[in-house]
């Protein structure tokens, strides 16, 4: 049975990440279009039986989706131990007390990491690299490529050094 870390590689091998196979590879249940309060983005939640469940607002962009899966992933991978029943995180990744599982452990800080985590994810630097090259630096076409948005394209190319802030 693979790794973690072989999984990972496997998935962000080529752009667009498969995010959504990734986190189903690693044994977590994916809700792709959940009803959630519309200021939430998505949400982590441990089963009853031990296993986790990630859920997306519908109502989000797909690219937005994929960003939020990510973000959940990484909770998963980095604060499982703080997870707790579940975390619900905000359109602007906050734990807050409008959803189904607000989580007083989860700190701006442990949402600052997994906002990091998962742009390294969903735009593996490797990549990123090559298809800046590819491309002449154009920031649209590398978001539709890596189907994230302009906004998270640009912030990845800054935490690479490829763009100026």
């Amino acid at each position: 049975m693979a790794t973690v870390n072989e999984l990972i590689e496997l998935y962000t091998s080529k752009a667009p990440v498969n995010i959504e196979k990734l986190i189903e590879a690693l044994g977590l249940q994916l809700e792709r279009k959940a009803d959630l309060h519309p200021r939430i983005a998505g949400q982590i939640e441990r089963l009853n039986d031990g296993t986790f469940k990630i859920s997306v607002n519908k109502a989000d962009h797909y690219y937005r989706r994929r960003f939020t899966m990510a973000h959940e992933l990484a909770h998963y991978l980095l604060h499982r131990n703080l997870i707790g029943s579940g975390v619900d995180d905000t359109k602007a990744y906050r734990s807050l007390d409008i959803g189904q599982f607000h989580n007083i452990h989860i700190k701006p800080e442990h949402e600052t990491e997994a906002n990091r985590i998962a742009a390294k994810l969903l735009m593996p630097a490797r990549l990123v690299r090559r298809h800046y090259e590819e491309t002449n630096g154009n920031i649209h076409e590398m978001a539709k490529r890596f189907q994230v948005s302009a906004e998270a394209m640009g912030y990845r190319l800054q935490s690479l050094g490829l763009a100026n802030g």
